[in-house]
This record gives structure tokens, C-alpha cells and sequence, in this order.
């Protein structure tokens, strides 16, 4: 998965492991498949709500990257947009202008000062992860362990997601913390150490959301790299 998107990466000045991160994360949020799962409780009842009940989410994130000495080496915000199945936007307005729109089909990667736009096909982009195989007839539990963390302290309700050994993924761990409604703050660790951290305020479920935000079209007189 690393290696195809590669591409992608050397035009990103968001780290391009961040931006293959987050794909991978979001794709898992933006699928459609929901099964009853064979063990419930207050956290995983939440993690199963948010699959079954929410077809759309629209919020602002920060996002803040840790090396594996903790030490902070990025941070991001801006606005999310998701649409099930497979469609989200990343409109990113610090440090960097930047935007990732996947349309279900492609992935577009825009970086705005640098006049450069990164397209790949969604399934070539994601590879054998999680998410590809989430979209396809497997339930939740065929790709990933689902552990609930029953103590925390900021109120939310806390699962973490362990890929299981069959799983091509670029993540060792992903926690998902829920609040009422929704999704409200994630925790990755990669397979090199780094955490990802990201949080999301004024969250807003099942709304609707034009079909043109999932859409793009490389401006005029910028550099087009990949599969057109």
C-alpha cells in the first residue's frame, strides 16, 4: 500500500504517510457494510450505531502527528466531509492549502502553492487494507480484533480496532472515541511507531451534502500526475 502511493507522497508537503494513514482510516469510516456483532457493549454498541445509523458526517478536525518518542512532528486542520460508501474530502487550511476528495472511484490529491494534483484509482491507491476488504462481504470482525476500553477520561466511549494478521494494513492500531452521535476523536499507531492523533469538533451526522463536494477538477494551468 506504501509503495503505491508513493507517487502521491512526493508532492504532499502533509506528510505523505500521514496522507496514506488517514486514507486508510477514512475509507474504513466511509464504508456501508454493517453486520450484528457476535459481542456488545456500551463502547461497541457505539461503534455499531455509527456504521449502521450514519450515512453522512460533516466536521472540523486537528490533527497532530507524534514520532515514537512523542514528540510532535505535524499539525493539520481543517474540514471533513464523508459520504458512505467510499466518498470523503480532506480540505486542509494549516499549515499548508491543501485537498484530498476520493469520488468513490479516485482519490485526488491538490496541492494548491505548489500548482500540483496527485490522481489515483481507489482500489489501486488502498491496496489489500481493511478497508478494501471491508467493502467487500466482510463484516467488520473478519479484519479487525475489537477490543473495548472500558475506563477513560474525557467521556468518551473508546474501541480500538487491531488488524488482524491476513490484513495488508499500514496501521498497527486505530482507537475510535465516540461520543453521543458520533465519532469524535481517533489514535493510530503505524507499523514505524508514529501516532496519529485527531480530534473533531462541530460534528454533524446524516445531513445532506452536495454531490459536487466529492467531485474534482484540477484547475486550470496545474500539474496532473497519475491515473486521469
Amino acid at each position: 500500500m506504501l509503495a503505491q502511493w508513493n507517487t502521491i507522497s512526493r508532492f504532499v508537503r502533509v506528510s505523505g504517510r500521514t496522507i496514506t494513514i488517514l486514507v486508510s482510516v477514512i475509507a474504513v469510516l466511509a464504508l456501508g457494510i454493517y453486520e450484528k456483532p457476535a459481542l456488545a457493549g456500551a463502547s461497541r454498541d457505539r461503534l455499531d450505531a455509527f456504521f449502521k445509523t450514519v450515512k453522512t458526517m460533516r466536521a472540523e478536525y486537528q490533527l497532530t502527528v507524534l514520532d515514537p518518542k512523542k514528540k510532535v512532528t505535524q499539525n493539520a486542520g481543517g474540514t471533513f466531509l464523508m459520504e458512505r460508501p467510499n466518498k470523503f474530502r480532506w480540505d486542509y487550511n494549516s499549515p499548508y492549502e491543501q485537498v484530498i476528495v476520493s469520488d468513490g472511484a479516485k482519490i485526488w490529491v491538490y496541492d494548491k502553492d505548489l500548482e500540483q494534483v496527485t490522481v489515483k484509482k481507489l482500489d489501486e491507491a488502498l491496496g489489500n487494507t481493511p478497508a478494501l476488504l471491508l467493502a467487500g462481504s466482510r463484516s467488520l470482525d473478519s479484519s479487525f480484533k475489537i477490543v473495548e476500553i472500558n475506563s477513560s477520561d474525557d467521556g468518551l466511549a473508546w474501541v480500538e480496532l487491531i488488524p488482524t494478521a491476513e490484513s495488508d494494513s499500514a496501521f498497527s492500531s486505530l482507537r475510535l472515541g465516540f461520543g453521543p452521535k458520533s465519532v469524535e476523536a481517533m489514535e493510530l499507531v503505524d507499523s514505524f511507531g508514529q501516532t496519529t492523533k485527531m480530534k473533531f469538533k462541530h460534528v454533524e451526522t446524516n445531513v445532506s451534502l452536495a454531490a459536487q463536494q466529492f467531485q474534482f477538477t484540477p484547475p486550470a494551468g496545474v500539474d496532473v500526475v497519475g491515473d486521469q
